[in-house]
């Protein structure tokens, strides 16, 4: 249960982490238009992490969680790998693994699980819309494509805070 509760709190952690990383970046960008170093780069690690957590910590034992946890897994190592062969500007295969994994991971969350899975559920479920009206938006001004990311940061936000201030409950014992 301490193992438990501990991975939950980093993965929390991480998760709020990297959803402040990603709100501040879109603020900075609508403010000044100006992109600061780092903070998009540091999300997807942290969301996998993020992923992690959500799943050991509300979904039981079964297909389901391991699949999560496996994609979760998967999102924060291919991320990683993008970092390292950072090709600024160029496509970079590894942040799409990374990214399609995280995203496949967060509709494996099951929508009535405790909470915040279910926004992590819907985390998923609206990235794909949210970057279509983000480039809708750029079309307008290049800066609006920040709108959807921060309100994705502020959710990351969200589940991460959920997951520090949970207390240490077994999914399995449900």
């Amino acid at each position: 249960m301490r193992v438990r509760r501990r991975l939950s709190w980093l993965s929390g952690l991480a998760a709020f982490l990297g959803g402040a990383a990603w709100t501040v970046k879109g603020i900075v960008i609508l403010a000044v238009g100006e992109q600061p170093p780092l903070l998009f780069e540091m999300g997807p690690p942290l969301f996998g992490v993020g992923l992690l957590g959500v799943a050991s910590s509300t979904m039981p034992a079964g297909r389901r969680r391991t699949a999560a946890l496996t994609l979760g897994a998967a999102s924060f190592l291919a991320a990683l790998v993008a970092l390292v062969i950072d090709r600024a500007g160029e496509f970079n295969p590894a942040l799409v693994v990374s990214s399609l994994s995280l995203l496949v991971g967060l509709l494996t969350v099951p929508r009535h699980a405790a909470w915040p899975a279910p926004l992590a559920w819907w985390i998923g479920f609206a990235w794909v819309p949210a970057m279509l009206i983000g480039g809708v938006l750029s079309e307008l001004d290049e800066r609006l494509l920040e709108v959807p990311l921060t309100c994705l940061g502020i959710a990351w936000m969200t589940v991460g805070w959920a997951l520090l201030r949970q207390p240490a409950v077994d999914p399995d014992q449900r």
